[in-house]
């Protein structure tokens, strides 16, 4: 418990909204943690709701704080920032550690998206691997990757927390260029769900991407990704 100084010029609502940062930066309240009501807290420092209101609107603006209908204002988890198609990648730039499993790989006849999107010829077969995505060792994404059958070394090798692009550029010497995306609000299929141990009603961000090389621009792969709506967010940044 902390203490307000009345006397002081710094306004009442700013010395609340910054002890509850303070406690949420050095880990005193965790994330998901349930904080004390508006009125609890009016209470316990003598303070009109008003000002507790103003304390927490701003918290939860700067996403520290988060309001649940009917349940209470809680700590914000820290929402992954979504950069880059590298996950890897992703995870290190937000101080994560990641980690992949491989649920599935195999060879499979291309579908009629797969010969579309990745330049295929009729009758072409694509590399299928399905990959459970962590960060922390917390399972946040489901991964649909779809390879040309040129990158067949794909299927000789271990997979397992190995960075897909890495691997790519050690044993085919290509690397990353552009990408085509598109983002939208998807509810999981019974593969996703089962995975992430979510209901199926649950909203998900769902991306598609067509991703190219970077000197030839010839598409590398695509892939459809599940994510956790509450673990990540996407941001365009200033280029």
């Amino acid at each position: 418990m902390f203490e307000l100084d009345q006397t002081s010029i710094v306004p009442l609502y700013k010395q609340l909204k910054d002890k509850i940062k303070e406690a949420i930066l050095d880990g005193s309240l965790k994330p998901n943690q349930k904080i004390p009501s508006e009125l609890e807290l009016s209470q316990t420092y003598q303070i009109s709701r008003i000002t507790v209101r103003n304390a927490i609107s701003e918290l939860v603006d700067e996403e520290l704080l988060e309001k649940k209908q009917g349940k209470g204002t809680f700590v914000c988890t820290p929402k992954i920032d979504v950069r880059s198609p590298n996950f890897t990648l992703m995870c290190r730039t937000n101080h994560k550690v990641p980690s992949s499993q491989i649920i599935k790989i195999g060879k499979q006849p291309a579908s009629e998206r797969d010969i579309r999107e990745l330049n295929l010829a009729p009758g072409a077969d694509v590399i299928y691997l399905l990959r459970l995505l962590s960060a922390d060792g917390e399972p946040v994404m489901v991964e649909h990757n779809f390879f040309p059958d040129r990158f067949s070394k794909l299927l000789e090798t271990d997979l397992e927390d190995t960075s897909l692009y890495a691997f790519l550029r050690e044993e085919y010497g290509v690397h990353v260029g552009g990408a085509y995306k598109s983002i939208q609000i998807a509810e999981p299929t019974e593969v996703e769900a089962e995975l992430l141990k979510i209901p199926l009603t649950t909203p998900m961000m769902m991306i598609r991407e067509i991703v190219y090389e970077k000197n030839t621009e010839e598409p590398l792969h695509r892939t459809k990704q599940y994510l956790l709506g509450d673990r990540f967010k996407y941001v365009i940044p200033k280029k």
